[in-house]
């Protein structure tokens, strides 16, 4: 079951364990969890093809659910329908007491240590291998930290050309996090070569400061090849959760922690049932009471938005908190309004957290989280967690000098907690306010305003460790709410940020951030904090909760144009990483040449670029604007596209002889920094063998009339492919049946991978 060099190189996460007094085995577990969860998993996720491929218009596809739609209760055994749902979360907010009425984390209380709104500030994610990223994560001054299996290292794929030896990420992750809570590096430094230097590293934070962990394990579609039950491979849900477990839940439980976890990409109750049998019964094996295996939750799925409070509920034992964020999500919303010629996006660099549609998506998040979470008036079952912030600041090493931007990475890391952090001010009134009166956080504070105020959004997400640009987020994030009319009315501070004046990380807020913060009504003109009003009667019935308001707020397609430039920025963010991908690097900085500053990214940013420019081709949507066709120019900041070429006219549609000059400038591109990365002495860190194959890849995959939901997969795909396969594993994947693949497959003229290939891409279960 276990893949021989798994075993040999990792052989102390498997076999036998005691876990809290009980005799376990860790294979067995696996093998016994598969079976009782395969089968719906398999029915789960092809529901979710389904309803992808469903011709039915998004208002009715995507609407919320009927009142009277059933979900199984794995805490009571019976059924509930939609509306018992809800109701009974409004009849806890109500402080109703009723046979309905529920609520988060009634039965195992929260720990200290893991509570969502009292350890503010940042959480921070990243891979647990190499064993430096581990050390950084526990050296962070961020309170919780996620170690990630689920896309950083993907188990099964290995770059063609990659040593065969080269441990396998999740699972090296999974020993570094053993052998870390078992004390094996408590006094040891790890030393490894990076640029040629050997550099060490120590674990420098006490035991009793680590930030909390809650372990991110792969969506319900990802597979371990490594692990097999029947042959086949296992969900990689059960085995990182079993073994972050088994592995894990004693030697955290000795130092006054816990076995927390951090699931992904949810989309359905049918999906989150499937997470709660899975945690349930590790507690019973274990023997603990069901709940003590908290969780919080990516709410990073359009379509389950709409469904959200039965998700919850579902939960309800464990959930901590729902957290949002920029990137799935926005690639959800591109996914859902693919098919539809009138719900084209507009440019997705554009579409960021503080414009209409996702500050619809944020509030809408914690008001669930407030609903659930609320006991005796106060929200202390749970809270929401803000997005991430994905701006990196640059080393001082950097040959073009770019540190210097690092002012606007900093300031932008504090306006995105900040906006946050009033996001989740709600003001529940004793009595009904006046037709358009809104009070300010002052006149609440100091009583004038009779009312309770709920201040929600204490925690949010981070990409990168580095001390600075930690505070800065932390810093909005733990404030006491008496302080944060203070933290906007400070004086305005500004540095020089490649020549343009910039708010410091302390400053008071500019006239530009000052409008909109206002724009967004967290402010009223004076610029004085104005707390949403949550009124009762406003919410005191499904209807009224759930309405069609409220669901084109969150999925209406954003006003925006199309612009060629930003058509040439998507490509250029995907093919960057997909390079990135190619030669094994899953979290890649890409320098934005737009912007002047980097981003993380990972396979979410792909995933949005992709989807766009898909659906940009396939309608033939026209641009909005006049602009140009830019190619690439050597500036202080580098090889980037910024000289005007060809003009487009608004109006001009994106159809494939447009597209072709698209694609046929950033290979220029390509070609031009790999020249001046020659000239300027620099080694090249990545194999630069697989830039054409990345182009290629792109090019049928953005052309093919068949839309991949999981658009990286192709990458791993292609990127462990020998090059003689390519060409036939392309056709497989975008544009053969699967009943041509398999006929050519037999007759050879295809590779004996492509049936399965196939079948990986476009997520065909059962062949």
């Amino acid at each position: 079951m276990i893949r021989a060099d798994i075993l040999d190189q990792f052989p102390d996460l498997f076999g036998r364990k005691r876990v809290n007094g009980r005799e376990l085995d860790v294979d067995a577990t696996i093998e016994t969890l598969t079976r009782e969860l395969e089968p719906d998993i398999e029915a789960a996720l092809t529901a979710r093809g389904a309803l992808l491929r469903s011709p039915e218009p998004v208002a009715t596809k995507y609407a919320w659910p009927h009142w009277n739609e059933a979900f199984e209760d794995p805490v009571g055994g019976s059924a509930w329908t939609f509306r018992q749902i809800v109701q009974g979360m409004i009849d806890n907010f109500l402080g109703k007491e009723s046979p309905l009425r529920w609520r988060l984390n009634d039965e195992v209380p929260i720990p200290e240590h893991v509570h969502p709104s009292r350890n503010p500030g940042l959480e921070l994610t990243g891979p647990w291998h190499p064993l430096d990223m581990a050390f950084n994560a526990l050296n962070s001054p961020a309170p919780m930290n996620m170690p990630d299996f689920e896309d950083a290292s993907p188990p099964h794929f290995r770059p063609d050309g990659a040593p065969a030896r080269e441990p396998v990420g999740v699972f090296a992750a999974l020993k570094n996090a053993k052998d870390i809570f078992e004390g094996r590096w408590s006094d040891r430094a790890y030393e490894v070569e990076k640029k040629g230097k050997v550099r060490s590293y120590r674990i420098t934070t006490p035991q009793a400061k680590w930030p909390t962990r809650l372990a991110r394990p792969p969506s319900l579609h990802v597979r371990y090849d490594h692990v097999t039950v029947d042959g086949r491979p296992a969900p990689g849900l059960v085995v990182v959760a079993t073994l972050w477990t088994l592995n894990g839940y004693d030697p955290l439980t000795r130092v006054g922690s816990g076995a927390y976890f951090y699931i992904p990409k949810l989309q359905t109750p049918r999906e989150a049932l499937i997470v709660e049998r899975l945690l349930s019964r590790l507690e019973g094996m274990i023997g603990v009471p069901a709940g003590t295996l908290k969780a919080k939750m990516l709410y990073e799925e359009g379509n389950a938005g709409r469904q959200l409070p039965a998700i919850v509920w579902t939960l309800r034992r464990r959930l901590l908190g729902t957290n949002v964020g920029r990137w799935d999500y926005l690639g959800s919303l591109i996914e859902m309004w693919k098919d539809d010629p009138q719900g084209v996006f507009p440019d997705p660099q554009t579409v960021g957290m503080a414009t209409p549609g996702m500050l619809a998506y944020q509030r809408y998040n914690a008001l669930l989280m407030l609903m659930a979470g609320m006991k005796d008036g106060e929200l202390t079952h749970a809270a929401p967690i803000g997005g991430m912030a994905a701006v990196m600041i640059y080393q001082g090493g950097d040959p073009y000098g770019r540190a210097r931007y690092n002012p606007l990475a900093l300031r932008a890391m504090v306006i995105d907690k900040l906006r946050e952090r009033l996001l989740g001010l709600f003001f529940v009134p004793d009595a009904p306010l006046r037709p358009g009166e809104l009070p300010t956080l002052d006149a609440i504070l100091s009583g004038k305003v009779r009312g309770t105020l709920h201040d929600a959004y204490r925690q949010s997400w981070v990409a990168s460790p580095e001390p600075e640009y930690v505070g800065a987020g932390n810093g909005p994030l733990r404030a006491r709410v008496g302080a944060l009319q203070e933290l906007l009315d400070a004086p305005v501070e500004l540095v020089d940020a490649g020549g343009k004046p910039v708010p410091t990380v302390a400053s008071g807020l500019s006239d530009a951030e000052r409008a909109v913060f206002h724009a967004r009504g967290l402010v009223d003109a004076n610029g004085r904090i104005t707390p949403f009003v949550l009124a009762r009667e406003h919410v005191d019935a499904p209807e009224k909760l759930l309405d069609r308001a409220r669901w084109e707020a969150i999925y209406r397609v954003p006003e925006g144009d199309v612009t060629i430039e930003h058509v040439q920025h998507a490509f250029y963010m995907a093919a960057n990483y997909g390079f990135q991908i190619l030669n094994g690097n899953f979290a890649a900085a890409i320098d934005d040449y737009e912007l002047k500053l980097r981003f993380m990214n990972d396979l979410a940013t792909y995933r949005i670029n992709v989807s766009w420019l898909w659906a940009l081709l396939r309608h033939q949507a026209p641009v909005t604007k006049d602009g140009h066709l830019l190619r690439a120019t050597l500036t202080g900041d580098g090889v980037v596209l910024g000289k005007p070429a060809e003009p487009v006219k608004a109006g001009t549609h994106l159809d494939r002889a447009l597209f072709e000059k698209v694609y046929t400038f950033h290979g220029e591109w390509t070609d031009a920094f790999f020249a001046e990365q020659d000239r300027r002495g620099e080694p090249a860190r990545f194999d630069r063998s697989k830039a054409p194959v990345i182009m290629e890849l792109l090019h049928r995959q953005l052309l093919s009339p068949r839309y991949i939901q999981h658009s990286a997969r192709a990458l791993f795909v292609i990127g462990a492919a020998r090059p003689e396969d390519r060409a036939g594993l392309l056709d497989a994947m975008f544009d053969l049946e699967r009943a041509d693949v398999a006929a050519r497959v037999e007759k050879g003229a295809l590779p004996k991978g492509a049936l399965e290939a196939h079948d990986y891409v476009n997520d065909v279960f059962g062949g």
